[in-house]
């Protein structure tokens, strides 16, 4: 069993491992409670400006976060959410990156931990728990 309590995205890693909120979250980042899945460190990867600085942030990465993956179940729940954004005139707010976390973070019952207002708007239609990064751990 995970001890992930939160599934972080690229927002929330570049804001938690800049300071002052390094030094607040320092103790979820080494106690293995915020977890990723492959579509954050794609997204996460992608602002590497070298092979050696991606090699550095795959090091730091894999270092402070946990793992968990997508199902396939995260495509079709993704779509479905679209959808209910789609109904409420807010589908151009979210991205298939933010559906696709967001359903990974719903299906493992995680908190999504971002600085994305995006995640709150998905939430309007999911009801699941979200939590910026700049609130006190």
């Amino acid at each position: 069993m995970s001890a992930a309590r939160f599934l972080i995205d690229a927002s929330g890693i570049f804001r938690v491992l800049a300071r002052p909120l390094r030094d607040q979250w320092v103790d979820h980042l080494t106690s293995g409670v915020i977890a990723t899945c492959p579509a954050v460190e794609l997204e996460f990867l992608c602002s590497a400006r070298s092979l050696a600085d991606r090699l550095e942030k795959q090091r730091l990465y894999m270092d402070l976060f946990t793992w968990v993956p997508m199902s396939d179940n995260a495509f079709s729940r993704s779509e479905h959410v679209q959808q209910l954004l789609t109904e409420h005139g807010q589908h151009r707010s979210a991205g298939a990156v933010d559906l696709l976390i967001a359903a990974t973070a719903e299906a493992h019952k995680l908190t999504v931990l971002s600085a994305d207002p995006n995640f709150l708007t998905i939430a309007q239609v999911t009801g699941q728990p979200v939590r910026f990064v700049d609130q006190t751990p």
